[in-house]
């Protein structure tokens, strides 16, 4: 019988210094802030303790600069520790000049990444995510895309003049074009940053690639000057390389459940994954409340874990108890009351 490859399920998370800190939108404030980073914090237990309990023999990794705190008085070293999570110490080196990036400065984390994993095996597969997904079931099948595909992407439904973080579908393929020294491709897949799963031998095959969509972000010159953000080497980087890239659609939904846009529907709380940038300081947070109230579980069915993450994250609907919680939560935000 062949061997099952090595699959890691991990995100990153990078703590900011006062000097390094950049605007993230959806947690409201500054990243160098510790009560910023603690919205993170929270998220990623959250994120773990889920794939935990809907993958136990899942291997979980954690990418950080900073050894994790104590957040709402819980030290979260032990907490990765119950979970089974290997926590992985790794500075960030990848950063663009702060006056290009004044939102989301370091999310180009994933590089720093993908040379730690340097001595694991060619077969090995990383899934690399966002720390604000929801893990509701099994994580086999996202995987399996690989058995067919050398990366596993999750395609944005954007407008070909979209302002992508600066860039549009049309103009990351203009850079393209420019950069593999032919024609125009017009338009091309804009692949969101929540997600990067390939195998350690096709990232060894195209690393050179992607460095060198970095090398021109970080000197500023030549076509890749106006590179950003990870979904923009993503992207771009997919074009170059002519990689077979496995739509993960049917695997992760990013769903957004704010007051101003709501795109959750029947049939997403079937998904394995839910990314949910706007529970970061609601349904997330109540999660790890009721983690934490609960001696942080390791084991329990999937389908009550399922349940919990539908009602306090609102899918496939909110409630309107939830929404009345979220509405004093959202203004006493506003007027600086609660963080």
């Amino acid at each position: 019988m062949a061997r099952q490859p090595t699959s890691l399920l991990a995100t990153g998370f990078v703590c900011d210094q006062p000097a390094e800190g950049t605007h993230f939108p959806s947690a409201g404030g500054n990243s160098a802030e510790i009560w910023v980073q603690a919205v993170y914090w929270r998220c990623l237990v959250v994120f773990f303790a889920s794939a935990r309990i809907t993958n136990p023999d899942q291997r979980l990794v954690l990418f950080t600069n900073a050894r994790p705190p104590v957040v709402d008085g819980h030290d979260l070293t032990q907490v990765l520790e119950r979970y089974g999570v290997e926590l992985r110490m790794v500075p960030l080196s990848v950063r663009l000049k702060r006056e290009l990036t004044p939102s989301w400065g370091n999310v180009l984390y994933f590089f720093d990444v993908m040379s730690a994993l340097a001595g694991e095996p060619d077969d090995t597969r990383i899934a690399l995510m966002d720390s604000d997904v929801v893990v509701t079931g099994a994580v086999q099948g996202l995987f399996d895309l690989l058995n067919g595909a050398d990366y596993a992407l999750y395609p944005q439904d954007s407008d070909v003049d979209e302002n992508i973080n600066g860039l549009s579908r049309r103009q990351m393929g203009a850079i393209a074009g420019a950069l593999g020294g032919g024609t125009d491709p017009g338009p091309i897949a804009h692949y969101g940053g929540e997600l990067f799963l390939t195998s350690m031998g096709r990232w060894r095959r195209d690393e050179a690639v992607f460095r060198s969509l970095l090398a021109g972000a970080i000197e500023e010159v030549g076509p890749g000057a106006a590179l950003r953000t990870e979904e923009h080497v993503f992207s771009i980087a997919s074009q170059l390389t002519a990689a077979a890239v496995a739509d993960a659609g049917g695997h992760i939904k990013r769903i957004w459940t704010s007051w101003d846009y709501n795109n959750a529907a029947p049939g997403d709380e079937a998904l394995p994954l839910w990314h949910m940038p706007a529970e970061k300081r609601y349904g997330l947070r109540d999660m790890f409340g009721w983690l934490a109230a609960n001696d942080f579980p390791v084991t329990m069915t999937p389908e009550a874990f399922r349940k919990l993450a539908m009602a306090r994250c609102g899918v496939p609907r909110k409630t309107w108890a939830k929404q009345l919680r979220d509405g004093v939560r959202r203004v006493a935000g506003k007027l600086g009351i609660r963080r």
